[in-house]
């Protein structure tokens, strides 16, 4: 009689609240990557990270196991898709078994997440759709401008902003990444803190490689988080200078701070965070292949130290 091949599980089992894990599963019995943790919070921690670059070594037809999952964030959905999407570029099908908990089914299905996973086109069921891109689609960044101007106390002056923030940082996936899949993107829209959160994955070689190759003076040898903060800090450095779209990670980093946003980057051995007061730096514990980016701020909300901050929008 042939042997029976079990599938392997990667399980959204997660965590302390700021360190969501993935786990794997063996011949149907769980292994979690944090032991004796009791929390489902599904964001961008280092495990989720480590979890979806075991997730992307396991054979065809794994299964990404969420039923315990209880609360995705748009980052961490978003680096989940990418993996899975570089699992299909290499031939192998990933299985998605779906939250018990309600709202975080509830989200799963607003944003066809499943369906993404599950190799479905999402490109036709609206803004709202986690999205798997291949060129740069203006369609979908004047499809959520004009989403955002239809909110409520929203216009297209304020809309404005995040669409172009949303058109620099897909222009750069298809500019500088060199990635197979593309990119994922997730825009989500909260009506009570009346925020915009963004998330664009990629996996590519990363913003630290690509500026080495560049071979700009005081890069070649940095730290991977001090590569990033030059990308995001130093003027020009990350702008097209003469060329359409030539923002730069610069003036998104600002535009969003000055909103009192938040703005977060991921990318091979680091990860480096700011918002309007500081700025956070860690190391990866496991390589992130690639560049993981999230704004999250009030579009509407009016811009502080005005005379500190040059507007081009």
């Amino acid at each position: 009689m042939p042997a029976t091949r079990t599938k392997k599980r990667a399980s959204l089992t997660n965590g302390l609240q700021s360190r969501p894990s993935l786990g794997t599963v063996r011949r149907g019995e769980p292994t979690d990557l944090d032991q004796g943790s009791d929390s489902s919070h599904l964001g961008d921690s280092y495990s989720t990270i480590r979890a979806c670059d075991e997730l992307e070594s396991a054979p065809d037809g794994a299964v990404l196991d969420a039923t315990r999952t209880e609360k995705f964030e748009p980052i961490g959905a978003a680096i989940i898709a990418a993996s899975v999407a570089e699992r299909r570029a290499s031939g192998r099908s990933t299985h998605f078994a779906r939250p018990v908990n309600e709202s975080a089914a509830h989200f799963v299905q607003e944003v066809h997440l499943d369906r993404l996973i599950n190799g479905q086109v999402t490109d036709t069921l609206g803004t709202l759709a986690i999205r798997q891109l291949s060129t740069l689609d203006p369609s979908y960044t004047a499809g959520v401008a004009a989403l955002l101007e239809a909110v409520p106390g929203m216009d297209e002056a304020t809309a404005y902003p995040v669409q172009l923030c949303l058109n620099e940082l897909l222009q750069n996936v298809f500019e500088w990444a060199d990635s197979r899949i593309g990119c994922v993107v997730l825009t989500r829209w909260f009506n009570k803190a009346r925020n915009v959160r963004i998330a664009v994955v990629d996996r590519g070689v990363g913003i630290p490689a690509r500026l080495r190759r560049l071979q700009i003076a005081g890069l070649h040898r940095a730290k991977d988080a001090d590569v990033i903060i030059a990308a995001v800090t130093r003027p020009q450095l990350t702008s097209r200078v003469g060329r359409a779209g030539g923002l730069g990670l610069k003036t998104i980093h600002e535009t969003v701070t000055q909103r009192g946003g938040r703005l977060t980057v991921i990318s091979l051995g680091a990860k480096v965070a700011w918002n309007a007061k500081a700025r956070t730096i860690s190391r990866n514990p496991r390589f992130f292949r690639g560049t993981a980016i999230e704004i999250d701020f009030r579009p509407d909300r009016p811009v502080k130290n005005p005379d500190a901050y040059v507007s081009v929008f």
